[in-house]
């Protein structure tokens, strides 16, 4: 999971240091906060499911 998040990124950070359009760089932040977004909701309930307690 850290993997992808740190990949999605560095593809914005590389995106940004190659002065690519707005338009791309909001893309590839959108796509990252929406993949961490499920990403975090995958985890958190997999982990309700095993009966965790916090």
């Amino acid at each position: 999971m850290d993997t992808l998040i740190f990949g999605g990124l560095l593809a914005t950070l590389i995106a940004l240091y190659r002065d690519a359009s707005r338009m791309v760089v909001l893309g590839a932040w959108w796509v990252v906060l929406i993949a961490v977004t499920l990403l975090t909701a995958h985890h958190v309930t997999s982990g309700l499911a095993l009966t965790l307690s916090y």
